[in-house]
């Protein structure tokens, strides 16, 4: 369900508050929805086994993180269901739980506006990556293509690494995403806490926060330049089927993470850490070129410029292909956490 329909069910639940039945004279019956939560629980565990189930290469792939991020709004969307025992408990006095959400709300929207800088900087990077390519896609190559793609290359390498570094308070430099990634990791532990004192009504919006904070935790350190850090998981207490799931996905992605850091990846996104690879291979045999005079498509050192030019315009494909459907995901729930604020808010209001 997309988020608009989303929106348009909970605007209709919220429209209820102008009727008597929230009348403030009386507590109102809590709704039962045994059932209701038992088929949210399982279909979340079922989506999770879905993405737990992916070959352990890809889940640092385009591809996979879109999937976690549809999994999100298919999540939110589900939800949908328990607005009215919610509203109901607002009625009867029970809304200190809407400031936590509020506040978490807040964090996330701050951290979809980083995703999408960071997403901003890689389609950077695919434009220096084709102006290298143009300037070798001739049969002739000269001193002034090669210098031409040599900047263009040295552009690609500089554009991973973050400008938008910050000083924390023991005097470190952390770029926003590992500061967003900190601030995920205490939201996740916070949340557990707060949710031992909820009960179940509240199990499906507690749900949805785990899962929005774990892909974006994800997304994070996918996005990051050599992160310092280990990805953090988020230990979500209950006995439900989703939560065993959950963390059986996070100690696979936990452990290929680790696996790309060992091996020295300077970016953990698949797709781009392989055309970081080539990059730096890319611009080793321009310089060898530019060194060695040559500037004769006749030479063998132009023959490997055009077979390096052509491995790399391959992977610069994959990435113009999956960054917009990347970022097309991570602004629908960012939507989706606005449209959702703006209805709690409401429903706050109402609970004063």
């Amino acid at each position: 369900m997309s988020s608009s329909s989303l929106l348009a069910s909970l605007a209709a639940a919220i429209q209820g508050f102008s009727s008597p039945t929230f009348s403030s004279k009386g507590r109102v019956p809590i709704a039962k929805s045994n059932f209701t939560e038992s088929a949210f629980e399982s279909g979340l565990a079922s989506r999770l086994d879905q993405l737990k189930s992916t070959d352990e290469k890809g889940y640092l792939c385009i591809e996979w993180l879109c999937q976690a991020m549809e999994m999100v709004l298919s999540t939110h969307s589900s939800a949908e269901v328990f607005v009215q025992d919610l509203q109901l408990a607002v009625a009867n006095g029970d809304g200190r739980w809407i400031n936590s959400y509020l506040d978490n709300t807040i964090k996330l929207l701050d951290t979809c506006i980083i995703l999408k800088a960071a997403i901003a900087e890689i389609k950077s990077y695919c434009g220096h990556l084709t102006v290298a390519l143009r300037a070798v896609e001739k049969d002739s190559i000269g001193e002034i293509q090669l210098r031409r793609c040599s900047k263009a290359l040295k552009n690609c390498m500089d554009a991973l690494k973050r400008k938008d570094d910050s000083v924390n308070h023991l005097g470190q430099r952390r770029s926003k995403l590992e500061n967003c990634s900190s601030m995920l990791r205490r939201m996740g532990e916070r949340l557990n806490t707060e949710n031992a004192c909820k009960g179940d009504l509240f199990m499906a919006m507690y749900a949805a926060q785990v899962i929005t904070i774990f892909v974006c935790g994800l997304l994070s350190s996918a996005l990051s330049f050599k992160p310092r850090r280990s990805l953090s998981s988020i230990c979500v207490g209950g006995q439900s089927s989703w939560c065993f799931s959950l963390s059986s996905l996070q100690q696979r992605v936990k452990e290929q993470v680790e696996k790309k850091k060992s091996r020295d990846s300077n970016a953990l996104l698949e797709e781009l850490d392989m055309a970081d690879i080539v990059v730096r291979h890319f611009h080793s045999i321009v310089e060898k070129g530019l060194r060695g005079k040559v500037y004769s498509d006749k030479g063998a050192q132009v023959l490997k410029v055009k077979e390096g030019a052509k491995i790399l315009q391959n992977l610069l494909l994959d990435l113009l292909q999956g960054i917009p459907t990347l970022e097309s995901h991570v602004e629908n729930i960012y939507r989706n956490l606005l449209r959702s604020r703006m209805v709690f808010l409401d429903m706050g209001l109402c609970s004063q």
